[in-house]
């Protein structure tokens, strides 16, 4: 393991040391321990402070904040979004990325991210204007397993409650909030620590990141040798036609210059991907 008995200092506050620690200790070697700063201050799902650039960028900005008194140390951070899925946009899609930073003398940094995507998340809203309908829509969405916010409105909100986990509790906010104004905007708590589904998502992702950091480059031997790109034209299976579907991928180092292409699998695309037979 190149980097056994090493630290990394993790960006968080909302306890996903508890999910990436034990799986890099495991299969990198890595010690996990935290960054004590306020991540909040790159962004927030409710809406406080948006985030500064993509997630790649964040996740850059959240290990230098991270190695500032621990220069010497591995970098990572993790960094999540939620939305309607591209192809299906009435189903909610879960995005996460987790990224390790490796800085060596005389060397240029190494990045390594993990990625995963899933639809299985719980992430939904709905502007509820009875305790009927609060309480349906906590049901839902895995209430109290899973957190809560409630908004006055969505769009710049005034007024936040985050991280509603007991009945109780929501029962007075919804109350407060209906007294007030006679409705409002309830949404599921993405935080790591508040919504143990998305902790399955980050988990797939810090595998993947432990994938690549697992698969060395042949020429030189840096970790994160992976695919890059793919190559489209696997023929049809029935007219023999090539397709959009991928039939090779092209693998490359992140430091050298080599790569190689592999075929997929697969030796025909299903013929409901071809122009020609289903037009």
């Amino acid at each position: 393991m190149q980097w056994k008995g090493r630290v990394a200092y993790l960006a968080t506050m909302h306890r996903k040391e508890q999910v990436i620690g034990p799986l890099l200790a495991e299969h990198l070697g890595i010690q996990v321990q935290v960054a004590t700063f306020d991540t909040d201050q790159l962004g927030t799902f409710s809406r406080e402070r948006p985030r500064p650039g993509d997630p790649i960028h964040t996740l850059r900005l959240k290990i230098a904040r991270a190695l500032q008194d621990h220069p010497e140390a591995l970098g990572l951070a993790s960094e999540g979004s939620f939305g309607p899925h591209p192809q299906i946009p009435w189903i909610p899609w879960n995005q996460e990325w987790v990224m390790l930073r490796v800085f060596e003398p005389g060397a240029e940094p190494l990045e390594l991210v993990g990625y995963a995507e899933s639809t299985q998340t719980n992430f939904s809203h709905r502007w509820v204007q009875s305790w009927a309908e609060a309480l349906d829509f906590a049901q839902r969405a895995g209430f109290p397993q899973h957190a809560l916010i409630a908004l006055d409105r969505p769009e710049k909100p005034q007024v936040i409650h985050k991280g509603i986990q007991d009945e109780e509790t929501l029962k007075q906010v919804v109350g407060e909030m209906l007294t007030r104004q006679g409705g409002l905007h309830l949404e599921t708590d993405m935080r790591a620590m508040c919504n143990p589904t998305r902790l399955q998502v980050i988990a797939a992702a810090t595998q993947n990141l432990i994938a690549k950091a697992q698969s060395l480059c042949p020429a030189c031997g840096t970790p994160g040798y992976w695919r890059i790109r793919s190559i489209s034209g696997l023929p049809c299976g029935q007219c023999g036609a090539p397709t959009p579907v991928t039939k090779a991928w092209v693998y490359g180092c992140a430091r050298c210059s080599h790569t190689h292409t592999e075929p997929v699998a697969e030796p025909w695309a299903d013929p409901a991907q071809c122009a020609f037979c289903n037009p």
